[in-house]
Formats: C-alpha cells, sequence, structure tokens
C-alpha cells in the first residue's frame, strides 16, 4: 500500500508518521518574502537528497511573465514592478499547482533575475 508523510508539530519538535495511507498530493501555502525562513529545515527535509524528498517549494518567483523588450530595459535599470500582480504568469501558476495536486509530473521554471528572463531547459 503506498504511504504518505505527514508533519505533526509538537513540543519536542517536527514528527513524521508516515503510518497513513498515501492519498492525493496536496499543497500547503506558505507566504512570506524571497528566502525570508528556513522552510525545508523546519519541515526536516534540508539534508534529504531532493530525488527522496516528500516536501517540494515551488516559489511564485518561478513565475514572473516574460517581459517585453521595453519591460526588460525598465528591469534592468531598476524601474519595472516585480511586486505588481500583473508581474507573475498567474493563469501558468495555477494550472502547474492544479497539474501537482492531480499528481501530474511538472517543470517549474526558474527565471533568471540577472537577465531577467525565464531559463530554457537544459540552462545552468
Amino acid at each position: 500500500a503506498e504511504k504518505r508523510i505527514l508533519f505533526i508539530m509538537n513540543s519536542d519538535g517536527l514528527v513524521c508518521d508516515t503510518d497513513r495511507p498515501r492519498h492525493r498530493p496536496f499543497l500547503i501555502g506558505v507566504s512570506g518574502g524571497t528566502a525570508s525562513g528556513k522552510i525545508m529545515e523546519l519541515l526536516g527535509q534540508n539534508k534529504v537528497d531532493h530525488h527522496q524528498r516528500k516536501v517540494t517549494i515551488v516559489s511564485q518567483d518561478s513565475f514572473y511573465r516574460i517581459l517585453t523588450p521595453e519591460q526588460k530595459h525598465k528591469a534592468l535599470k531598476g524601474q519595472y514592478n516585480f511586486d505588481h500582480p500583473d508581474a507573475f504568469d498567474t493563469d501558468f501558476m495555477c494550472q502547474t499547482l492544479k497539474d501537482i495536486v492531480e499528481g501530474k509530473v511538472v517543470e517549474v521554471p526558474t527565471y533568471d533575475f540577472v537577465t531577467h528572463s525565464r531559463q530554457e531547459h537544459g540552462d545552468a
């Protein structure tokens, strides 16, 4: 039988409970500024090989829209508002999250903050 991992916080810290049947993937939303916390450490996943992790972080930063040449010019001069809701490709982000919940394999884009563009798959 498939198993899922349930993390429970108690006075001794984080406890892992694997004695429950596995269900569909689920999402937990955590808000806050980029790099504002140590979520993987708190979930006990920071020392786990990324192929073995049971927790994955999907950052909203991965879903910045592809900028037009004019917007990219502003971004390079520090004049583009990356905090505005229109800066994000919300439809793409929502579809990706829906696919995760449905158990589909997804490819989350990587945003390059130097070039203000999405990296092509295979770029490093």
